[in-house]
């Protein structure tokens, strides 16, 4: 047989055998993964108070500014008004 064109030293009739056995792998499993994620216990998510206006319209955010400070405006107003009533 003729050199092989990639410079392998063997012909490419001969059959490559291997005598070292692969070893069987576990890669995965969800043994204990349920006692651990109890152990402290599994939780909520957290509810801020306020969601954040990232990335909300510029021009309803100026508005909000302004119906909240109408608002606390008028809260004033209410609370001074219930003040005078009772006395």
């Amino acid at each position: 047989l003729p050199p092989s064109p990639h410079g392998s030293p063997r012909p490419l009739a001969t059959p490559v055998v291997s005598t070292v056995k692969m070893v069987k792998q576990k890669h995965h499993t969800a043994r204990n993964q349920s006692v651990k994620a109890h152990r402290n216990g599994i939780k909520r998510v957290k509810k801020h108070v306020y969601r954040s206006t990232k990335g909300t319209d510029p021009k309803f955010l100026r508005n909000q500014r302004y119906v909240q400070k109408g608002n606390k405006r008028a809260l004033k107003k209410f609370k001074k008004a219930a003040a005078a009533k009772k006395a």
